[in-house]
This record gives structure tokens, C-alpha cells and sequence, in this order.
């Protein structure tokens, strides 16, 4: 069981092929795991509840939350994402 510790309604952008695409709009959530206490983050896409995102919150080199230029309000970082049932390295955005 995990415990909810953030949630925001948020757009995801995924870096592919040298361009921001869309990935979808939800609920942005971090959820701590109750027994080993590791964080996950997880977005839903709000209209057919679709995993866009779901990975754990790791150490360097993953997860260092940076601002993207040009804008205060989106955030970029990396991560092993399992959104598509296996792990891949993504660079996504959050606005």
C-alpha cells in the first residue's frame, strides 16, 4: 500500500526525436511505499486513465528536477520510466 504524499493536476511532456510531445494531463502523484518507504511517481491520463508515468524516485543521475528554460512553470528531469511495461530512459517535463 502506498501513502499519497503530492497531487497536482499536471501536463506531461516527453523529449523524443529532438521535440517536446505531449504524454498526457492528469494527476501528477508521488506515492511512498508504506513498507520500504521508496517514492514513486505515477500520472494517470485523466480521460482514459492510461499510465503515462510511473517510476521511482532515485539519486543522481535520475530524478534531479532542473527548471526547463524559458519557463518557471515546468520542471525537466530523467528517469526509468515502466509507464509501457518496461523500463526505458526518458526525459520528461512537467507543467
Amino acid at each position: 500500500h502506498e501513502q499519497e504524499l503530492y497531487s497536482q493536476r499536471s501536463k506531461l511532456l516527453r523529449f523524443r526525436d529532438g521535440e517536446w510531445k505531449e504524454r498526457g494531463t492528469g494527476e501528477a502523484k508521488l506515492l511512498k511505499h508504506k513498507d520500504t518507504g521508496k517514492i514513486r511517481f505515477l500520472l494517470r491520463q485523466e480521460k482514459t486513465m492510461k499510465i503515462v508515468a510511473n517510476f521511482v524516485v532515485e539519486q543522481a543521475p535520475y530524478c534531479q528536477l532542473m527548471p526547463n528554460a524559458g519557463s518557471a512553470k515546468c520542471w525537466v528531469w530523467s528517469c526509468l520510466d515502466w509507464a509501457d511495461g518496461v523500463q526505458v530512459a526518458e526525459q520528461f517535463a512537467l507543467k
